[in-house]
């Protein structure tokens, strides 16, 4: 039995790599950061070239003496950001509105310049509450260290995150930027 997981698209090559939130490297742009109510932790929208690393930047005291930082980072291309609103949007709508299906738990692959991206229900994105993941099947995820063994790039948003803390509104703002070629 092989538990190893493939890739089902080709696979790009990975986007520099962010180690700080704070010293982005040449040519990279901050286009947007807010805070994650849930964990405190600081999300970026960093455009490198045509494509978005979003950033979830952790810094805190372990065992409250000892500092601890992590910058985790997912990459999209940049037409990600209407395309996920839009999608998420369709993705909520109930099945008589045209909507998936009952229970359904993932969108369907949709080509997004060139880049494999779905939406995904993530049943605990925060604290006791849903969210959803925006997954990126055309990248690997960096912390996945086994040659043979694929996992995509994903990002997970709680709901309280998206529509109350206002996540939702910043991305379309963004997409609609992008749409209208400011980016």
């Amino acid at each position: 039995m092989n538990w190893f997981q493939k890739p089902k698209y080709p696979i790009k090559e990975q986007l520099p790599r962010i180690e700080h939130h704070e010293r982005l490297p040449d040519g990279a742009v901050e286009l947007a950061r807010t805070t994650d109510p849930n964990e405190g932790n600081t999300v970026l929208f960093v455009r490198q070239g045509d494509h978005l690393s979003l950033l979830r930047a952790v810094s805190r005291l372990r065992m409250g003496t000892i500092p601890y930082y992590r910058c985790s980072q997912a990459d999209f291309p940049l037409g990600v950001l209407p395309w996920f609103a839009d999608t998420l949007t369709e993705f909520r709508k109930p099945p008589a509105q045209g909507g998936l299906h009952a229970g359904a738990m993932t969108s369907t692959d949709a080509d997004v310049e060139g880049e494999m991206l779905c939406i995904q229900r993530a049943m605990n994105a925060g604290p006791g509450v849903g969210g959803y993941a925006i997954v990126n099947r055309s990248r690997k995820d960096r912390s996945v260290h086994l040659e043979e063994h694929f996992s995509p790039h994903r990002i997970t948003f709680a709901d309280n995150f998206l529509y109350e803390a206002g996540l939702l509104d910043l991305i379309k703002d963004l997409g609609e930027k992008y749409r209208r070629g400011e980016l």
